[in-house]
């Protein structure tokens, strides 16, 4: 691709050419708009902040698998690791088709 250089540049837009700040900011704040949630819409962002309240993590039962590792009375079943994790491995295969 060639550039014609016949063509004139676009002479820079100059100061005066742009709105304020201020005027833009004046504008944004008389332009304003209600908008009102319906009863379902207000009990859902309720749950929403009720959900964000709950841990992600069960923190007491980390602590009693931690105190079972540390005492040596976790017992590790290979064979439903085994069983589990071929289980996710169909479950993959069959999600790839």
């Amino acid at each position: 691709m060639k550039i014609d250089p016949s063509l004139n540049p676009a002479p820079p837009i100059s100061g005066d050419a742009r709105p304020a700040q201020t005027q833009v900011n004046q504008r944004a704040q008389t332009d304003q708009t209600e908008v009102r949630l319906s009863a379902r819409a207000a009990e859902l962002a309720q749950m929403e902040s009720q959900l964000a309240s709950i841990p992600m993590v069960d923190r007491a039962r980390v602590e009693s698998i931690k105190e079972t590792i540390a005492s040596g009375q976790y017992a590790i079943n290979s064979g439903n690791i085994a069983s589990s994790l071929l289980d996710s491995v169909k479950e993959m295969l069959h999600a790839a088709k």
